[in-house]
């Protein structure tokens, strides 16, 4: 987004340590006092929240929170925020993250789209620094796809 304005220091100040008190309470697996914290970050940021620094990157952060805490529905409620706050075109970050939300909720047949218009967009790169099973999940959809196979 352009002409993103900056967080007020406090707020960036208060985001950052809510932040870390989440982070400490997602690696001790306590989902509840994560997710306060993560949602307390979100409302660090002043309304209309995307028009400041840190909206976009929290809204990814909250979509990848709910789907790596086992909550697919809860991603998929703040999924529409991240695409918006990424932009009217779709971004290929985004659609990297849906895709891995579409998979972890079971649905496969979108994760798999997802995952095809990004393969044939940029090869592999999409998939790198990313946890294997992504890539493996699309090589062999794209396999049992292909014509006589």
């Amino acid at each position: 987004m352009s002409d993103v304005l900056p967080l007020p220091p406090e707020a960036e100040k208060q985001l950052y340590e809510y932040g870390a008190l989440g982070r400490k309470a997602e690696d001790a697996g306590d989902f509840d006092q994560a997710e306060k914290y993560v949602l307390a970050c979100w409302n660090c940021i002043p309304d209309p929240k995307l028009n400041y620094d840190h909206a976009q990157s929290m809204t990814a952060d909250l979509v990848k929170f709910y789907r790596d805490m086992g909550h697919p529905r809860k991603a998929m409620e703040w999924l529409p925020l991240a695409r918006q706050a990424y932009g009217p075109e779709p971004d290929p970050y985004i659609e990297f993250i849906a895709a891995t939300l579409y998979y972890h909720a079971g649905e496969r047949d979108q994760a798999f789209e997802l995952f095809d218009g990004l393969f044939k967009a940029y090869k592999t790169r999409p998939f790198q620094g990313e946890k294997p099973v992504y890539l493996a999940f699309y090589l062999d959809c794209a396999k049992e796809k292909r014509p006589g196979t």
